[in-house]
């Protein structure tokens, strides 16, 4: 998957180095914790795709994406 840069990782790599981690380790958690889907959610993806197309493809993922986002930045700044 291409990632685009989303103004609100910026965000949470800013978070996680105020937790004391490096850049580089803030980016490999990011690309961990938010940008790989696990094989259940890989499964209903293409699931969905093949019902409603890529365009529907692409809008869960940023759905999902998303709320992964609003989760990590409510864990990191409690």
């Amino acid at each position: 998957m291409n990632q685009h840069k989303h103004p609100t990782d910026a965000t949470i790599v800013r978070l996680l180095q105020q937790q004391g981690c490096i850049k580089s380790e803030a980016r490999q958690r990011l690309k961990r914790d938010l940008y790989q889907l696990d094989k259940d959610q890989i499964a209903k993806v293409q699931n969905y795709a093949e019902h409603f197309g890529i365009n529907a493809k692409e809008k869960l993922i940023d759905e999902i994406l998303d709320l992964r986002r609003e989760r990590l930045i409510t864990h990191l700044s409690k």
